[in-house]
């Protein structure tokens, strides 16, 4: 009872894990959530997986080595644009729709705080820019869950709840061995993104589940953090 014996499509999955993925999600705000054992194993998970050939990743040069490494097992192009700064990130894909005659999926990732220097991207102009150019926008908020959010809730939901662009994000990684804590980590988006992760992240679908008792113990950091 206290080991979850297996992946969760097979034999690890448990009750609990419902319970924390529908109240990870309704806290931040998001259509649905996915645990995953790590955000290590959720960024991998995700890049390698949600991005298709031909598509393109523009990553900001600090990423974590865990976004570059998912964005390596990926079969889609990516370039790094200069840290924070959108000016080079706009110039990268208007050089790359000049160049494609066909509409490009365009995937942008960053984090809302960059561990190594503590700074954040301007995140409401990311936004915009994704908008005009119908890219996709992916932040990891490793660094910020805990740290910045919406006083009103708790405080601690975020910088992209923080600023209420929760919306306009494809998707967010949160992960629990910081500010939370714990361990583990959660992808928010869609339901039809989480459907499709659970069905094609292999970092998800080949890997022993966390125990109940990890993940009871991430539900109760997060209850913990609201109030």
């Amino acid at each position: 009872q206290n080991g979850a014996t297996g992946s969760r499509l097979l034999s690890g999955n448990h009750i609990v894990y419902q319970d924390a993925e529908n109240y990870i999600a309704k806290f931040h705000q998001s259509e649905s959530a996915l645990l995953f054992n790590s955000g290590y194993d959720a960024n991998v998970g995700f890049f390698s997986a949600v991005p298709q050939r031909n598509d393109v990743i523009l990553f900001d040069e600090l990423a974590h080595a865990s976004i570059r490494d998912g964005i390596q097992l990926s079969n889609a192009k990516s370039y790094k644009f200069q840290h924070n700064d959108l000016e080079d990130l706009e110039r990268i894909i208007q050089n790359l729709n000049s160049k494609s005659q066909d509409l490009t999926t365009i995937y942008i990732v960053t984090e809302s705080v960059f561990s190594m220097d503590g700074d954040t991207p301007n995140l409401e102009e990311l936004v915009t820019l994704s908008n005009k150019y119908n890219c996709y926008l992916v932040v990891d908020e490793a660094h910020a869950l805990g740290v910045f959010g919406d006083p009103e809730i708790s405080g601690g939901e975020g910088l992209v709840q923080m600023l209420g662009l929760q919306d306009e994000v494809f998707a967010r990684i949160m992960t629990f061995g910081k500010g939370l804590g714990c361990h583990g980590a959660a992808i928010l988006g869609s339901q039809k993104l989480i459907d499709y992760l659970v069905n094609f992240a292999r970092s998800f679908i080949y890997t022993t589940g966390l125990s109940p008792h990890s993940v009871a113990t991430i539900l109760v950091a997060y209850q913990h953090l609201q109030t």
